[in-house]
C-alpha cells in the first residue's frame, strides 16, 4: 500500500518578462507581459511504506518544488498528491506535524551546545513527550555504539 502517491503532478509559475531601462520599466508597469515556466511537468510515482528512495536530478529539475508540494508548502498547478492519507496543502497543519523536511542542507543542530541539548530543544519544539524522547534517545545512543 503506497504511503506517498503522486499522480500527474505539475507546477507552473507565471513570471513577468521585464524590459530594461526607464522606458522598459514604464512598459513593465503599464503593459506587463508574462511567460509560464514549468518547474515540475506531469510526474507520477508512489512510495510504499518502508521503502527508502533517493530523489536525484540536475539543478532546476524540480526536486525542491516537488518536495515543497509533498510537504504542503506549495499548491500544485495540477495533479494529485496523497501522503499518509492526507492531501498536504489541504491538511497542512496535521500533515506538517507528522513529517520532517530540511532544505538547503541546513543542520538542526547548533555548534555551541551539546547534541543532547539540541535534541532536547527539538523535543520541546515538536511537543514530544519525555517518555517517547528518552526511548528514541536511548535507542539511537545504542545504535551508534555509545554503550
Amino acid at each position: 500500500m503506497p504511503i506517498i502517491k503522486v499522480e500527474n503532478l505539475t507546477k507552473n509559475y507565471r513570471r513577468q518578462i521585464r524590459n530594461g531601462g526607464f522606458v522598459g520599466s514604464l512598459q513593465n508597469l503599464f503593459n506587463a507581459k508574462y511567460e509560464i515556466k514549468t518547474a515540475v511537468n506531469d510526474i507520477s510515482f508512489q512510495i510504499d511504506e518502508g521503502e527508502v528512495i533517493g530523489y536525484l536530478g540536475p539543478n532546476g529539475a524540480g526536486k525542491s518544488t516537488t518536495i515543497k508540494m509533498l510537504s504542503g508548502i506549495l499548491l500544485p498547478t495540477s495533479g494529485n498528491i496523497e501522503v499518509n492519507g492526507l492531501i498536504p496543502y489541504k491538511n497542512r497543519k496535521e500533515h506538517a506535524s507528522k513529517i520532517g523536511v530540511v532544505f538547503g542542507q541546513r543542520t538542526q543542530l547548533w555548534w555551541d551546545i551539546p547534541v543532547s541539548e539540541s535534541l532536547n530543544l527539538m523535543r520541546y519544539m515538536y511537543n514530544v513527550s519525555e517518555k517517547q524522547y528518552r526511548a528514541k534517545f536511548e535507542y539511537l545512543y545504542g545504535l551508534f555504539g555509545y554503550r
